[in-house]
């Protein structure tokens, strides 16, 4: 549930950033590379899941939120937030980025699917 709702915020998000300014956005000179962005987003994706489990880890925000983030992938907050604006305004870049990352959980997804069908299977 949270996942969709995380799809619906980012969904807003373009809708209205799209109707906002329509000239063209000047590429920021630190923009992160596209391969990077999925795996930001993926990960990003990954820890709103993982976060509907925080009663077990009082800790988890401090321990896999935004900060983690920024330290794993040498990045910092404003360099995130310019990056995706630009994406934002190029709705086909950041199509094609987010697609990667829906394939990516759909993988996840199947794969975990398979662990827990093995898991019945042994089961019986």
């Amino acid at each position: 549930m949270r996942l969709k709702s995380f799809y619906f915020s980012v969904l807003i998000y373009l809708l209205t950033s799209a109707c906002g300014n329509l000239g063209t956005v000047e590429k920021p000179e630190n923009l992160i590379d596209e391969t990077m962005m999925e795996n930001i987003l993926y990960d990003a994706a990954m820890m709103d899941v993982m976060n509907t489990y925080s009663e077990l880890n009082p800790d988890f925000e401090e321990i896999l939120g935004a900060p983690y983030l920024y330290k794993k992938y040498k990045i910092d907050s404003l360099q995130l937030v310019q990056s995706e604006e630009y994406y934002t305004k190029n709705p086909r870049i950041y199509h094609r980025i987010y697609s990667r990352v829906l394939i990516r959980m759909e993988k996840d997804k199947d794969s975990i699917n398979d662990v827990i069908n093995e898991r019945k299977k042994i089961a019986q």
